[in-house]
């Protein structure tokens, strides 16, 4: 926790650096110089939307300080009006353009800002202003789903009519371990496991979930969204140029907790694994990590408008233009099957689960939920066969555990140490 808390302040004292020492550019094209500005006015708003939704109250600091400076904590609420008011003015100046050339793609843009006033607006309950910038970015038509959910994290799908704003990597620069955090059977360490919870979440049947009604392991991964396939490794599927096996008694790296490489609940993350890409080079992969993307926006568009109780043809437009993207293909809802704001969140919850698992959205909507306590408990995994045949789930032992005070994380202690303007830390802390 006191990585990120620190990582988003050097943001923010890079950005107030920027922001406070720019005018002193005597000479310079003035058009570009407003777009740097207006860009570091971006990050900043992003680095409190992020600090203010897992801390909520924390030190607003706008302007350069010295590190004896000692700054307390500002109201969440006080916060977020900065955030939105600086976007506004971002917006409304058109500093920022609507794309880049090639050498430019990944700078924030119009739209990215638009975007980003929506999810800020949205974590912190100001739900027209949510509706509003979100509907922005849908009539601009600049942004489209990408046709290809798999590939759209993969490099076929880099800086596509999808990607709103994310984290560029180049193979001759900035790059990372392109298999890492998955299956040890491609040189990954497994750091991101998938749950039985996220499994749940894709099963299409309409009944309660029930193992004992499954004959074989392989009939538990029946009648699944397509996108579980795209986002998980699981005992059948393709690896590289294997098949993936989890099992207990699988010969391959990949047999659960064979090595503290390996998976303790059998699944293994896919999202973002281009294997046919990065096997000549995986110490230098460079897929770009995605902050922002389209599908977010209709989704955000769609959950403030129930939250307003403006539920209407739009709301249904906009959360099937999601499920029915080609290669995802699902039926789509509508007023007989999603009547009313009660059922329409709860169905946005799951899909929110399964449209962005994986790409760290989840934490946030938990938070922001309250739902932390209904998510926790036992860790279960992957579904196997015992020597009787009989299907059961991968038990690690252990449980998620969550109080209602863990929807803040707390002031990391060095923080108390080293700023005497800070004494109290988060309720329950």
């Amino acid at each position: 926790m006191e990585s990120y808390w620190n990582r988003y302040y050097r943001g923010i004292f890079k950005a107030n650096d920027v922001i406070t020492n720019i005018g002193e550019v005597e000479f310079g094209n003035t058009d570009l110089l407003d777009r740097v500005e207006a860009e570091a006015r971006f990050l900043r708003a992003y680095y409190y939307t992020q600090l203010t939704s897992l801390w909520g109250d924390v030190p607003l600091i706008r302007e350069p300080i010295d590190i004896n400076d000692h700054v307390a904590r500002t109201d969440r609420d006080e916060i977020v009006d900065f955030i939105l008011e600086e976007l506004d003015s971002i917006i409304n100046t058109e500093a920022l353009p609507v794309s880049y050339g090639s050498g430019d793609v990944g700078r924030a843009t119009h739209g990215a800002a638009q975007s980003l006033k929506a999810r800020a607006a949205l974590r912190n309950e100001r739900w027209e202003i949510a509706r509003d910038a979100a509907q922005s970015v849908i009539e601009s038509g600049v942004y489209e789903l990408y046709p290809n959910y798999e590939e759209l994290f993969h490099y076929e799908g880099q800086n596509s009519s999808e990607v709103i704003f994310d984290r560029q990597y180049t193979s001759t620069g900035d790059s990372y371990d392109a298999f890492g955090v998955s299956a040890a059977s491609i040189g990954g360490g497994s750091g991101v496991e998938p749950a039985h919870g996220l499994y749940q979440k894709y099963r299409l049947d309409e009944g309660e979930y029930d193992i004992s009604e499954f004959n074989s392991r392989e009939e538990a991964y029946e009648n699944m969204d397509p996108r579980w396939d795209y986002s998980v490794y699981y005992t059948g599927q393709p690896i590289g140029n294997s098949t993936y096996d989890s099992s207990p008694d699988s010969p391959t790296p990949d047999r659960v907790n064979v090595t503290e490489r390996a998976t303790e609940l059998g699944y293994n993350m896919k999202k973002y694994i281009d294997y046919e890409d990065d096997i000549d080079s995986p110490s230098t992969g460079s897929i770009n990590m995605i902050h922002i993307r389209y599908a977010d926006v209709l989704l955000m568009y769609a959950e403030a408008k129930v939250q307003l109780g403006e539920i209407d043809q739009s709301v249904y437009d906009a959360i099937n233009e999601v499920r029915e993207r080609p290669t995802v293909e699902l039926d789509p809802i509508s007023e007989a099957t999603h009547p009313d704001a009660e059922s329409l969140m709860e169905y946005l919850m799951d899909e929110r689960a399964r449209e962005f698992a994986l790409e760290g959205l989840r934490l946030f909507d938990v938070m922001r939920w309250g739902i932390g306590e209904e998510v926790a408990g036992p860790v279960r995994g992957a579904h196997f066969e015992n020597s009787d045949g009989e299907v059961y789930l991968q038990d690690v032992g252990y449980s998620r555990n969550f109080s209602d005070h863990h929807h803040l994380w707390p002031i990391p202690q060095s923080e108390i140490n080293s700023n005497d303007s800070i004494s109290d830390n988060n309720p329950g802390y």
